[in-house]
This record gives C-alpha cells, structure tokens and sequence, in this order.
C-alpha cells in the first residue's frame, strides 16, 4: 500500500484570521474618528446653509421687487422682508421671509457648534438684488463675501 501523500495546503489558519479581525476592530475604533470628525461635517453644513439663505434673500427681493434682510448674529441668521411687500414703499423691513421649503412665515437658522462673523451685522438686497454694502461672512470656518455693486455672491 501507497503511503499517503503530504498535502501542500495553502491558507490561513483560523487564529491568523480572527487576530485580523481584531487588529482591524482596535483600529475602526481608535484611528478612524480622528480622520472624520463630525464638527468639521456640521461646520461645512451650516456654511452652506448661510449662503443659500444669503442667495435666498437676494433671488426673494428681486422676486417680489422689494428689499429683503438678512441679519446674521453669533451663530444664526434671519431673513426679513418689508412688513406689506405688494406696496414695497421703503417701509420698516420686519417681516419674517417665507421658507422656501414649507412656505410658512419665519426664515430663519441656527447651529449649536458654529459661529458666524461678517464685516456687517445685517445687510440687504434691493429689486435688482444688488447688496447695500459689501459684506465678507465667515461661518464655522468657511467664507464667503457679496459685492454691493452687483450683488454677486463669491466663496472665498
């Protein structure tokens, strides 16, 4: 009778494999949040969320003919509009701008972890959307800056 042949079996074994998966394990808990820090996320996200409301006001008083506000204080932001809009006779901006989402009264935003700071506490866009002033915005981290001339809305 034959004696059996060895085998050159190829693989890993199943310790090898499981001391993987653990060294794996210790290192998606340790390493990996400090590459994704979910400040940075939320930082980036409300910084879009002021310049789309920046943009909004300006597209909403060219829209309506009338002036709109955007006040930004601290870490929040309102749009305004003029208290009657069909009227637009230079009238105390008060209002509150409609969302543009859900279309009720009161367009406003805030964040917990970012702050916004801009060269003017409020400003605002007449009927041809242009800015009364200059303005450069900083929020979490990200800027922005809108030229009164044209009311052109430029990331820095």
């Amino acid at each position: 009778m034959p004696a059996p042949q060895e085998r050159n079996l190829r693989g890993f074994t199943l310790v090898e494999l499981v001391l993987i998966m653990v060294i794996i394990g210790f290192l998606s808990v340790t390493a990996l949040p400090k590459f994704f820090s979910q400040d940075d996320f939320e930082n980036r996200g409300f910084y879009t969320e002021v310049l789309n409301a920046v943009r909004y006001a300006q597209q909403l008083a060219v829209a309506i003919n009338c002036d709109t506000q955007v006040a930004l204080t601290g870490n929040s932001y309102t749009v305004t509009i003029a208290d009657n809009p069909s009227i637009c006779d230079g009238s105390a901006i008060a209002t509150s701008a409609p969302d543009p989402v859900t279309g009720q009264s009161g367009f406003t935003g805030n964040s917990s972890s970012a702050t916004i700071s801009s060269s003017a506490g409020s400003f605002s866009f007449n009927a041809l959307g242009q800015a009364s002033t200059d303005v450069t915005v900083s929020a979490g981290g990200y800027s922005f800056r809108v030229i009164r001339e044209t009311g052109y809305i430029q990331e820095i």
